[in-house]
């Protein structure tokens, strides 16, 4: 057999042990994940629900980061899709339509809503007139531009036309977290921490960026499922700053 030959040879034998050991790593990493993960409770049987609605061009993915933080036994997390070429006001009731029928078919006994951005709007859009009284029981809201954005005046389209001013309220008997960046250059503190709301601000962390990182997912956590004792989630941005809450008279904490 010629040198060329051989060389040849070799660089098959090479090329099909690369392969095998892509496929091996592969598979071992899948039954690591399976083995370790735990099983999704559904909503039929879920004692709580955690309903997380996404910001304005993103989609149900960008919770990635956070679902594991936020299921477990008993817990149920779905995630809501929806067209932002609607109005923040059609939205807000069709999110309450989909909450309403979870509630209904999984007798939980507590329904915690979580949004980012456009999709906080969102959320308190969809307590409007009263409609989850008695559903909802606590509320998330990342970089949500509840006083509006300088941003929605470039594109004033659907949903995004209802974000270029004003002020939206806290329902008031309702455990509202809100979270925002001083390094958000989307939507500022301001609009995102709501009167009558408990707030986290930190720093160094943009508008996509707060929902990829552990602390703010570790408050999220914590927030939406307040049974759940803190673990001793540390605030490693020297600027963090928490408000404690003005709770309106009567508040039920669930």
């Amino acid at each position: 057999m010629g040198s060329s030959s051989v060389r040849s040879h070799l660089r098959e034998v090479r090329a099909a042990l690369r392969v095998v050991t892509a496929v091996s790593t592969t598979l071992l990493l899948a039954a690591a994940r399976a083995e370790n993960e735990e099983p999704e409770t559904p909503v039929a049987t879920a004692r709580s629900l955690v309903v997380l609605v996404h910001g304005f061009g993103a989609g149900p993915d960008c919770w990635d980061a956070a679902i594991p933080a936020l299921g477990g036994p008993g817990v149920a997390v779905v995630t809501h899709r929806y067209t932002w070429t609607s109005s923040v006001e059609t939205l807000g009731a069709q999110l309450a339509d989909e909450v309403t029928d979870l509630a209904r078919r999984s007798d939980a006994r507590s329904v915690t809503l979580v949004g980012h951005s456009l999709g906080g709007v969102i959320v308190a859009a969809s307590l409007a007139g009263g409609r989850l009284d008695g559903v909802v029981t606590r509320v998330v809201t990342v970089a949500a531009p509840l006083r509006g954005t300088r941003w929605a005046h470039l594109f004033p389209v659907g949903a995004v036309r209802d974000l270029r001013a004003g002020s939206t309220a806290v329902p008031t008997g309702i455990p509202w977290l809100a979270v925002a960046s001083r390094a958000d250059a989307v939507v500022g503190v301001h609009s995102a921490a709501p009167e009558g709301a408990e707030t986290v601000v930190v720093d160094g962390l943009g508008h996509c960026g707060l929902l990829r990182d552990s602390d703010v997912i570790a408050r999220i956590a914590a927030g939406a499922m307040p049974a759940r004792p803190d673990r001793g989630v540390r605030a490693r941005r020297s600027g963090e700053r928490r408000r404690h809450p003005r709770h309106a008279p009567g508040l039920v904490v669930a």
